[in-house]
Order: structure tokens, then sequence, then C-alpha cells
């Protein structure tokens, strides 16, 4: 998939911003998930927690350094919610 959207993950800086990209990549899917590799829930899933694992390798091979201080625990806690959130 290319970057869909005009705001790519890059520029995402807040929690405000994580929303609104979350909400672009399901406006995205909805328009062009003949596009996407991953358009379904399962796959996409899948896909997410093996470029979670790789991602030290993509950091690296774009020249950058994997943020040392993610909030992971904040986006665990996110994805987990959302199951029963209504």
């Amino acid at each position: 998939m290319t970057q869909p959207m005009s705001r790519p993950a890059d520029e995402v800086t807040s929690r405000q911003d994580l929303a609104l990209h979350i909400r672009r990549l399901r406006s995205d899917l909805l328009k062009r998930s003949d596009q996407w590799e991953n358009a379904t829930l399962e796959s996409y899933l899948e896909a997410m927690a093996a470029w979670i694992e790789a991602a030290p390798h993509w950091y690296r091979s774009r020249g950058e350094e994997m943020p040392a201080e993610a909030e992971w625990t904040y986006f665990a806690q996110a994805l987990s919610a959302a199951v029963v959130y209504e």
C-alpha cells in the first residue's frame, strides 16, 4: 500500500493526531480496500505485530534510531479497549 493520506504517520505528534490518523486509515480502507495488502482485521493485526517486531530494522533502513521511549503501554491499552469500547 502506498501512503494513502495527505498526513503521513511521521507527522503524528499528539493523541489527537493519532486518533485522526486512525480515522483516516479507516476511511482509506473503506474507499480503497482493494489496494490494501491487509484489508481484514485478522491480517491487519498480524501485520501490525510483525511490523512492531521488525521496527528496529525499519528505522535503521531509514537511517534513524527507533524511539527508546515509545508509549507502548498506551498503545496496547488503546488496542485492548477497542475490543469492548462503544
